[in-house]
């Protein structure tokens, strides 16, 4: 995969479809995949979900690069390879959600951090 570039990343998932729709109109070749803010990279998944950190992009090879960059800068949306974590659409309402759910996950995981050092002092004691 060393010859092929990404031309496209969006959270959006219309925005793949519309994207991915053209290029196969125009008989122009492309891989899918899916990337997290991990940096874990996967061909495109059966069932694809939409959340914070979670980009899919179209990558062509870089021969014909060009060409499908100019076929893309013709849809209605901006054609970016460097989309925000909350690129997928979120609204302030679902921003908190998320928030606060890494925040209790962090509280909670800092609770069983404290109960395995006090358990492991007083298993020592004993």
């Amino acid at each position: 995969m060393d010859d092929h570039m990404p031309i496209f990343k969006t959270g959006k998932l219309y925005e793949l479809d519309m994207a991915s729709d053209l290029l196969s109109e125009k008989g122009i070749p492309f891989y899918k995949e899916c990337e997290n803010a991990a940096g874990l990279r996967l061909a495109m998944p059966f069932q694809p979900v939409m959340g914070p950190g979670q980009w899919y992009s179209i990558l062509v090879h870089k021969d014909i690069a060009a060409k499908a960059r100019e076929e893309l800068n013709n849809l209605p949306f901006e054609i970016t390879t460097n989309p925000g974590i909350w690129h997928f659409g979120a609204s302030e309402t679902v921003k908190k959600f998320w928030r606060m759910s890494a925040w209790v996950s962090l509280f909670i995981g800092f609770l069983f951090l404290i109960k395995y050092i006090y358990d492991l002092f007083f298993s020592v004691k004993r």
